[in-house]
């Protein structure tokens, strides 16, 4: 068996496909993927009935030996259509399961985050009992004649004021180490939900896709507050372009627009969405409202140079964008809105410009 897995000179071609083809289902059945509500063992001896089913003229799995006769009285026959059945349904319910798992552990991640978050609230109205405590303390130290109590309450000043200050420097070095790792879990787990949040025209993320990732967005600053900014983007006179030339070349604007973007947010944690008809959305976390600015003019440059062809003219195309980095008191809401007042800033100014929405 060694030497036809080894397709050896001087096999026919048919057999050697045949052979190919049994020992791709035995390596299915030695190393095969968790899938969706399928039993390891069951599917292993399935695919080893197939592989034999090609290969030893078995019968193919799920028909008796006394209904089917060997395939060499039978001609030779074998069920392809079986086989390919058999493989594209292990694909499929392979991928069932892995993105079952990955959709299971992002739940997980930021139920931990809304945990923790919660948790590091009460440790800061902790702080601030302790810091009365301290305070009466010293007033105490202030209004005593005994000498002996004097020492034995600054020394429990000292203490608690030591343990204070080695508990934020614990907590800290924690949230560093957490953050670090749960924004790589963010990064990667990000990269893979694509699947039912993207825009069909411009290949983007779609609404539902930036609904969610500005709420952990918001979650992610309130834990650590990482820099994070948000940029709306708007087709100026998007409406007379349709008008004019027609849906058509407005899609292709929408389609070369959308390129743009993602031609200047090439960060793995660059969030590029459509969220309306010519309306667009980028999230950065760890930048700055200076970074954006930067970023934003680059995107008006890029915009600016679109070359887009309508019959025997060519069809100008700018932006306006607006701007707002996320604060301590901002929800999804009002963080989109004072994105939003930056647009309407950017476009009174006269469209195909940025403006900053106004402080956190």
């Amino acid at each position: 068996m060694r030497a036809k897995e080894l397709g050896v000179a001087g096999l026919d071609p048919r057999e050697q496909a045949i052979d190919t083809l049994g020992a791709f289902l035995r390596s299915m059945a030695e190393f095969a993927l968790q899938q969706e509500q399928a039993d390891a063992d069951s599917f292993r001896k399935v695919a080893e009935a197939w592989a034999e089913h090609v290969l030893l003229a078995a019968p193919a799995p799920g028909v008796p030996s006394t209904v089917a006769p060997p395939l060499a009285l039978a001609g030779g026959r074998r069920d392809w259509a079986g086989v390919r059945r058999f493989v594209h349904e292990y694909c499929r319910s392979s991928s069932t399961h892995a993105a079952n798992v990955a959709g299971d552990l992002r739940e997980v991640i930021w139920v931990f985050v809304r945990n923790f978050t919660q948790s590091f609230s009460t440790e800061e109205a902790t702080d601030a009992r302790l810091q009365e405590q301290l305070g009466r303390l010293e007033r105490l130290v202030d209004a005593s004649d005994v000498a002996q109590l004097k020492r034995e309450v600054l020394d429990t000043v000292g203490t608690l004021t030591q343990e204070l200050g080695e508990r934020r420097e614990r907590q800290r070095a924690q949230m560093a180490t957490l953050g670090e790792t749960v924004r790589a879990l963010g990064d990667e787990l990000a990269s893979a939900r694509r699947d039912g949040e993207t825009d069909p025209l411009t290949r983007l993320f779609n609404r539902k896709a930036l609904d969610a990732y500005v709420e952990e967005s918001v979650r992610m600053f309130a834990a650590f507050r990482q820099d994070t900014c948000l940029l709306v983007i708007d087709v100026d006179h998007f409406k007379s372009i349709n008008d004019a030339s027609g849906h058509l070349v407005g899609d292709e604007v929408l389609r070369q627009v959308a390129d743009a973007l993602a031609r200047v947010f090439m960060r793995k944690s660059d969030f590029v969405a459509r969220y309306g008809g010519d309306e667009f959305a980028v999230v950065l976390r760890e930048a700055s409202l200076a970074d954006a600015a930067r970023l934003a003019e680059r995107v008006l440059s890029r915009v600016r140079m679109l070359g887009i062809s309508a019959g025997d003219r060519q069809v100008g195309v700018t932006v306006s964008i607006g701007a707002a980095a996320l604060g301590r008191e901002d929800d999804a809401k009002r963080w989109f809105e004072r994105a939003d007042r930056g647009l309407y800033a950017a476009k009174a100014a006269g469209r195909n410009a940025f403006a900053a929405g106004g402080d956190a």
